[in-house]
């Protein structure tokens, strides 16, 4: 296994069959069907390429901005690294016809927002000398198109929305990845009563309590456009929150995230920087 999903798995305390997985918790996606899937296959493959970008040489968020810049919905330079990995997963998606683009998008819990998003960039491919003030209704008429028309009977502007959409979720699979890798999370024993991890952490000879629990204003879930098996119904969001010292005292709270696992591996995060002093209650 690369050295990057190596150490995903090590900052995850995941075996390699399972990191995958964890990944999609963190990023808020539905894990893809187990075995050979081919919604598996390609999620797989993307983590492979991504796992050869160079480490230290990109940011969370890196590759989502060079996919908005390859999109043209978004004016600003990128590291090459980061376009390199847009340009991969474009190429990935891109091979796919429109029967496998509508079971990756299925699979990955695609939202009218993302396709919407992808309908936008579309457009904005298309119409880069011209702006069509109408751009936003016509994303949605394009939007509803998809949803409402079998794969077969999409046409050019349909499966290039599909396309664009499915750019970004990988992306933001990708930045999930390098952020995990490149994190230095310190491993605490956490234990669960009533749907809340607890944990402590002994940071200069005081003890800080750490809590993940569900965010009290979850958002609202996003629908997906077609039915996913295990989407949840309702979006739960978690936040954590760091005390220390006697008596409740200095506190600091973060959140939402889209998963336990993700507050968790973030508060995780939050012990490593406040002992390393780059951060304070």
């Amino acid at each position: 296994m690369d050295g990057r999903l190596s150490k995903a798995c090590i900052n995850l305390r995941v075996v390699p069959t399972d990191l995958l997985d964890a990944l999609c918790s963190l990023s808020g996606c539905p894990s893809p069907p187990p075995g050979a899937h081919p919604a598996r296959r390609v999620h797989e493959r993307v983590l492979h390429t991504a796992a050869a970008l160079p480490p230290g040489a990109l940011q969370p968020g890196d590759v989502s901005a060079a996919t908005e810049v390859r999109a043209g919905l978004l004016n600003a330079d990128v590291p090459p690294a980061a376009d390199v990995g847009a340009r991969c997963i474009q190429h990935t998606v891109d091979d796919l016809g429109p029967a496998g683009l509508w079971t990756l998008a299925r699979n990955t819990g695609m939202t009218r927002d993302d396709l919407a998003w992808g309908a936008t960039a579309t457009l904005a491919r298309e119409r880069l000398a011209q702006p069509n003030p109408l751009d936003e209704l016509a994303a949605q008429a394009i939007v509803d198109e998809v949803a409402e028309r079998t794969p077969c009977r999409w046409g050019r502007q349909h499966t290039d929305a599909v396309r664009a959409a499915l750019y970004r979720t990988l992306a933001d699979l990708t930045d999930v990845l390098l952020e995990v890798s490149e994190s230095t999370p310190t491993p605490l024993h956490w234990t669960t009563d009533d749907d809340a991890g607890r944990a402590s952490a002994l940071i200069g000879g005081v003890v800080h309590d750490v809590v993940v629990q569900q965010a009290e204003n979850s958002p609202s879930a996003a629908q997906p456009v077609w039915h996913h098996p295990s989407a949840p119904a309702a979006s739960t969001a978690w936040q954590w929150r760091i005390t220390n010292g006697p008596a409740s005292r200095a506190s600091h709270g973060c959140g939402p995230f889209p998963s336990a696992l993700a507050a968790r591996h973030a508060a995780e995060c939050a012990i490593t920087a406040l002992a390393a002093g780059r951060c304070s209650l």
